[in-house]
């Protein structure tokens, strides 16, 4: 019963759309392009805490490779007691050594009930996921990456569809993971590809989808108990 009402939070949220006219700017982003976007975490005691992300500064690392050098350019959301950051090309790449490039990383710093869900959303920041991995998809978007991560998730939902005629765009982002709750000195690292949009007005459906989270959760576990 539990999958089914995922399922259907899912389709809830990949029918939401941003209802704009929407003009692709550039399509190699990094967290230092990222400011304004919100992020919101949900902790295990159903309490939640909403941040704006900023750039960092950035960092000239000169390799002379263009995907190593992305590396110095970040940006994230840093609390006391939780933080998502991300550097690099967020299409993602694996390095000469093994190590992940472009990757986002949230970390509980100090929550006590653990970290069950998060949700990016990111038209306030101009910011779209591009989860297309083919070529075909909005015209002058690149070839996107969808969520990946190797933690144990629950659920991630694309919501705030970019446009109706293509599939691959959608301003928000959200991930639950109860089941495995982040624990204080955790992190989840994963890969998620962005657009940088051109966006007209602004627009939130980051309370709609936090509801919709500790609803998941809460059915999770009255279906665990029953």
């Amino acid at each position: 019963m539990i999958k089914k009402i995922l399922v259907g939070l899912s389709l809830i949220g990949l029918s939401l759309n941003a209802q704009s006219a929407i003009i692709i700017d550039e399509s190699n982003i990094t967290g230092a392009d990222m400011a304004g976007m919100q992020v919101t975490a949900l902790f295990g005691d159903g309490t939640s805490e909403t941040g704006i992300w900023s750039a960092f500064p950035d960092v000239v690392l000169g390799t002379g490779n263009d995907v190593l050098d992305a590396e110095g350019f970040s940006g994230g959301v840093v609390t006391s007691s939780w933080s998502l950051t991300q550097q690099g090309f967020s299409s993602g790449n694996v390095s000469p050594t093994g190590d992940v490039l472009g990757a986002w990383t949230l970390s509980n710093l100090a929550a006590s009930s653990g970290i069950v869900a998060f949700i990016v959303e990111g038209f306030t920041g101009g910011i779209a996921f591009d989860i297309d991995s083919d070529s075909v998809g909005t015209p002058y978007s690149g070839v996107g990456v969808a969520f990946v991560t190797e933690y144990a998730t629950d659920l991630e939902i694309y919501a705030d569809q970019v446009s109706t005629e293509y599939s691959d765009l959608f301003f928000t982002l959200g991930v639950l993971f109860d089941s495995s709750p982040l624990g204080v000195g955790e992190d989840l690292l994963f890969v998620a590809d962005t657009e940088k949009m051109k966006v007209p007005e602004p627009a939130s459906i980051a309370m709609l989808l936090t509801g919709l989270l500790f609803g998941a959760a809460r059915l999770r576990k009255q279906s665990d108990n029953s």
